[in-house]
């Protein structure tokens, strides 16, 4: 959880602050998302409520930068079912949803892992290069 009472928390620019609380609320779904996915799979009927309020919560802090980023449709999508809350949704709305926000997420670079460029150790000179000796 975010700590707005450290030191270390109010030195850092806005910016981080936020992306640290769209980390914590995309973690905070996917433990959600996985106690519901473990109550459905042992058999007994859970409701998404948990999950699609943390899913909302998620969608309210991403918000503006969602409605920029994210195709019309897909905006609307999101806006409908996080907004919405007397919407039934269908079964699979909320995890559409969900990877809507994670697409975006990971065109930001704030969720990409995967940012290192692939190099063929084979070819000396390239990775030479890649390794700045060059």
């Amino acid at each position: 959880m975010v700590d707005f009472n450290s030191e270390g928390t109010i030195s850092k620019p806005p910016k981080e602050i936020v992306q640290l609380i769209i980390i914590e609320r995309l973690y905070n779904f996917l433990e959600a998302d996985e106690h519901y996915t473990k109550t459905l799979l042992n058999g007994a009927s859970l409701g998404s409520a948990v999950c699609r309020a943390r899913l909302r919560s998620l969608f309210l802090v991403c918000h503006e930068m969602l409605k920029r980023k994210c195709e019309k449709e897909d905006y609307e999508k999101l806006r409908k079912y996080c907004l919405n809350l007397k919407h039934k949704p269908e079964e699979d709305d909320m995890m559409d949803a969900f990877m809507i926000i994670l697409t975006v997420l990971d065109k930001l670079g704030l969720i990409k892992l995967d940012t290192k460029p692939v190099i063929n150790r084979h070819r000396t000179e390239e990775a030479n290069k890649q390794h700045g000796y060059g």
